[in-house]
């Protein structure tokens, strides 16, 4: 079953989880050390344009990282250990709008990638605090 949501809905949500990863960040020295991740995702064959990319310790021990993903390339800071990984891609869909605000006629967008990638994901990462070793690679398909 596909997430619909309103455009002004899909953009508040995006908001509030970058607020949410920029005041965890403003603790100051002394929280655990970050390592740099990057890596490319594709769907079906194709860089994916534009999503969301999360790093979720599976035992909460400690903060989730996340980071953009544009044009199939992301780059950010995550905590060692293993993580659940999380993808997030949301696109309009042709011919639906959100009319509930009178005069407003909206677009609705909806997430588009399976949710073996994002509510139920299958996807994990192991990050070291090796120099250089922190290259993840996802080849997401459809079906």
């Amino acid at each position: 079953m596909k997430k619909v949501l309103s455009m002004k809905t899909g953009f508040g949500l995006i908001l509030l989880l970058v607020g949410s990863l920029v005041l965890a960040g403003c603790g100051g020295s002394g929280g655990p050390s970050t390592y740099g991740v990057s890596g490319t995702v594709t769907f079906d064959g194709k860089p994916l344009p534009e999503g969301d990319i999360i790093f979720r310790d599976p035992a909460g021990q400690s903060p989730s990282a996340a980071g953009r993903i544009t044009d199939g390339k992301y780059a950010f800071e995550s905590t060692a250990g293993k993580k659940d990984v999380i993808i997030k891609a949301v696109g309009e869909v042709p011919g639906k709008f959100d009319e509930s605000n009178p005069g407003e006629k909206v677009p609705v967008v909806e997430q588009y990638l399976p949710d073996r990638y994002n509510d139920k994901t299958t996807l994990s990462a192991e990050v070291t605090d090796s120099a250089g070793a922190n290259t993840f690679d996802f080849e997401l398909t459809g079906e």
